[in-house]
């Protein structure tokens, strides 16, 4: 991560905490745990931003629990059609609550890398991905 995520690193980031990886498109993909502290590295990684070479110097080990070989996949369910709401392409974004927006603006929330959820929510979400088969 870069220097915006610092605070969030050293404060609340811990060994033993769990989270569930977003990959853009609408994908939850990955169930890992953080293992030991947050670490500074300048040592390349090759990846980018932008089509940029970044570095992303903050950086966090962590270990794999389950990979999905095909992710779980969200998008927004609820349009607005003449001021009021329509459930026209309900999906598992309907079965969680830290996005509150279902419209089609509900990916606003993943613009920042690091989002704290509630335990229901983390167990409703690794729940679905650890269901599905693994990649190996």
């Amino acid at each position: 991560m870069d220097a915006r995520y610092y605070v969030t690193l050293e404060k609340f980031v811990k060994a033993g905490d769990r989270a569930v990886v977003y990959t853009s498109g609408g994908n939850f993909r990955a169930v890992i745990e953080f293992i030991g502290q947050y670490f500074y590295s300048e040592d390349d990684l090759g990846w980018t931003k932008k089509k940029d070479k970044f570095l992303f110097p903050y950086r966090i080990k962590f270990r794999l629990i389950h990979e999905a070989a095909e992710p779980l996949k969200i998008s927004f369910s609820t349009e607005d059609i003449g001021n009021k709401a329509e459930c026209s392409r309900p999906n598992f974004i309907d079965d969680i609550v830290f996005i509150a927006d279902k419209g089609k603006t509900w990916n606003q929330y993943f613009q920042v890398s690091i989002i704290n959820i509630t335990k229901d929510n983390f167990d409703t979400l690794s729940k679905a991905i650890m269901s599905r088969k693994a990649i190996k």
